[in-house]
């Protein structure tokens, strides 16, 4: 599979909830970073498992109808950018946001072998902040 397929399988798996063929894209050593100050940031994780864990049950968990969604891609070799949107409710405050991503994909032997986040943090915050109105 070219760098673009893998890429675009991982999205699509995700928005059919098919959580099983979104991580069969991903290399078995992997390295995931989210942006620094997300919700789920703790540094990088290494491996399809690590991101299940630490990523995709907590997203499940925690927010109704979650979605990532791309609308454009940047290719050079065996880099992908995807440019798009996240949408969710959390469930706890029930807020709703929408905010902007880049993803930097790395694929190598039709796997993806490192994924980076760039979005906008403080969209996420203000859908799990409690704050009250005053």
């Amino acid at each position: 599979m070219k760098p673009l397929d893998v890429v675009q399988s991982f999205y699509d798996a995700l928005g059919r909830g098919d959580v099983p063929a979104a991580l069969s894209q991903l290399d078995s050593t992997v390295q995931w970073t989210e942006a620094e100050g997300f919700p789920y940031y703790s540094g990088t994780w290494t491996g399809p498992q690590a991101v299940l864990e630490n990523l995709l049950t907590p997203l499940g968990r925690d927010w109704a109808d979650f979605s990532a969604k791309p609308e454009a891609f940047t290719i050079e070799g065996s880099v992908v950018v995807a440019f798009g949107n996240y949408n969710g409710l959390f469930r706890r405050t029930g807020k709703a946001f929408v905010a902007p991503f880049a993803h930097r994909w790395e694929v190598t032997d039709g796997k993806a072998t490192s994924f980076r986040q760039y979005t906008d943090t403080a969209l996420v915050h203000a859908a799990i902040s409690q704050k009250l109105r005053s």
